[in-house]
């Protein structure tokens, strides 16, 4: 039986994986019977790649993604295998005025991915993530991500705060969002090495003690009635906030 934590489906995310990273696939489930283009194409990925191709009715690849969202195609990923990453002091050493997000605490799926997708279009190479206490990279995660993985290397840690300790000896400034914050995300923030920029969840928010070892906080102004913004929109307003700073700094 599949472990469905080594499943992603979807068409967009399974194409990226196939294209990119197809020696870190075990199987390929299609659904029977089907005339999609894309689900052909993939079909022919497969016989290019070697991969073994599983074909199954629909209701039972539902059963196996425990989704019906699936749009026909469920990828299996070999679990003693991950696709090459960045190395992070390296990157820190080489990357010139970098944009980071570190994610203290995320329970929706979804919302990661968003969140994934999001950073992945600002130009973010790094995500770091709390292990604990947060939603794993699902394979709901993924779809809603949308092939945002690709060039992107997310890093799972207990070791937040070690990690932004590490960042501002490179004086990389690192930015919490707070609604209480008195300065806002639009507000002129001047750095000549890059930011990172720390997130928590819609309910819990960032931990006071990561809040504490930040340069500062910002805010994201509300003018209508709407008590806060989803985490994953607040966190692209962030981010392309910050990286039209550093684009105005590289003018």
């Amino acid at each position: 039986m599949v472990n469905s934590n080594n499943l992603i489906y979807g068409l967009h995310t399974c194409t990226s994986e196939i294209k990119t990273n197809p020696s870190f696939i075990t199987r390929i489930f299609l659904i029977k019977n089907s005339a999609n283009k894309s689900l052909l194409a993939i079909l022919n990925l497969a016989k290019k790649h070697k991969i073994k191709v599983i074909k199954l009715d629909r209701d039972e690849l539902s059963l196996k993604c425990k989704s019906s969202k699936h749009q026909g195609i469920a990828l299996e990923l070999n679990q003693h295998k991950s696709p090459p990453t960045l190395n992070f002091d390296s990157y820190l050493q080489s990357t010139s005025k970098p944009l980071i997000l570190i994610i203290d605490n995320i329970q929706d799926p979804h919302n990661l991915g968003a969140c994934i997708r999001t950073a992945n279009a600002s130009g973010v190479q790094f995500i770091i993530k709390r292990k604990s206490n947060s939603t794993s990279l699902t394979p709901a995660a993924y779809k809603v991500a949308s092939g945002g993985t690709e060039g992107l290397t997310i890093i799972e840690t207990n070791s937040i705060a070690q990690i932004i300790k590490k960042l501002q000896k490179f004086n990389i400034v690192v930015i919490a969002t707070e609604d209480k914050a008195e300065r806002n995300i639009f507000s002129n923030h001047s750095s000549e090495n890059g930011y990172a920029v720390v997130v928590g969840s819609e309910s819990t928010g960032i931990r006071p003690s990561i809040v504490e070892i930040c340069d500062y906080s910002v805010n994201i102004p509300i003018y209508g009635s709407v008590n806060c913004l989803n985490m994953s929109v607040a966190t692209g307003i962030a981010l392309y906030a910050l990286r039209e700073n550093l684009k105005k700094s590289f003018d």
